[in-house]
């Protein structure tokens, strides 16, 4: 049975992190106190968040690993403010969500917020180009748009060059691999430079090389320009490379730590 197979409960302990470590001088960027979440399913109540306490820290990938059904993806759309927890808060910047209305919301999701998906969810009739240029186009809206055009496609034409894909900038959805799908997907969750990246099962629909061929290009955009993640999970193995792991079983938190970082991890 390989790593990524493992049942979360007979993973190996890792070693406590130094008490030196940068990342946990820093403040949380984004905070969860107390999260839980419910949904009515047949008429039962399913508690898939059960007092959650989490964070996140500036220029960390911090990854979500549990079973099928633990409640992560419920956690990284709270998280990410495309859902909202029943009981407990949100910080970001310090900054309870539940005092900012709608309209912020979802500004702020648009701009300080990317989301990048298993299954991509690209607009099937536009061009990868296109695709990465959604959500300036949802920024400036139309009253604005023209004044903005040349810079949001410059912007568009500057990722979709980062993560490889100019020969296909042209190409719609159904002409693309599945890992050139994930690719346009990285480059529109990055078109508005957000502070944070969301990533729920990003490498769960590809095979073996395109999915290593993704997360190098993810670790890659940590390393170079800082960015912050939070990655959902099943892969244990993909979970070890980054900052910090925490388990999730059942809705609650079981472990937190933060492995001993590797030089290279061979998938």
């Amino acid at each position: 049975m390989s790593d990524a197979e493992l049942p979360v409960e007979s993973l190996p302990i890792q070693p406590e992190p130094p008490e030196s470590s940068s990342l946990e001088l820093e403040p949380p960027m984004l905070e969860g106190r107390g999260l839980a979440k419910s949904y009515r399913v047949g008429g039962q109540r399913l508690d898939v968040l059960r007092g959650v306490d989490i964070a996140v820290r500036e220029g960390e990938i911090l990854a979500i690993l549990g079973k099928s059904g633990c409640g992560k993806s419920t956690l990284l759309h709270v998280l990410g403010w495309l859902d909202s927890p029943d009981e407990g808060q949100i910080l970001y910047r310090g900054r309870d969500r539940a005092t900012v209305g709608a309209t912020e919301r979802a500004q702020l999701r648009n701009t300080a917020l990317g989301f990048v998906f298993q299954f991509y969810h690209l607009l099937p009739e536009l061009t990868a180009l296109e695709n990465v240029l959604m959500p300036s186009m949802i920024t400036h809206g139309a009253l604005t748009w023209g004044a903005n055009r040349r810079v949001a496609r410059e912007r568009a034409a500057e990722l979709v060059e980062l993560v490889g894909l100019t020969t296909r900038a042209k190409h719609r959805p159904r002409q693309l691999s599945g890992g050139e799908r994930q690719r346009v997907a990285i480059a529109r969750a990055l078109q508005n430079r957000p502070e944070f990246l969301f990533c729920d099962e990003p490498t769960g629909n590809l095979d073996g090389q395109t999915a290593e061929d993704v997360r190098a290009l993810l670790w890659g955009l940590n390393e170079t320009q800082g960015q912050t993640m939070v990655i959902v999970t099943h892969d244990a193995k993909l979970a070890s490379q980054a900052h910090r792991i925490v388990h999730l079983v059942d809705g609650r938190i079981v472990t937190d730590r933060e492995p001993e970082l590797v030089e290279q991890v061979e998938l």
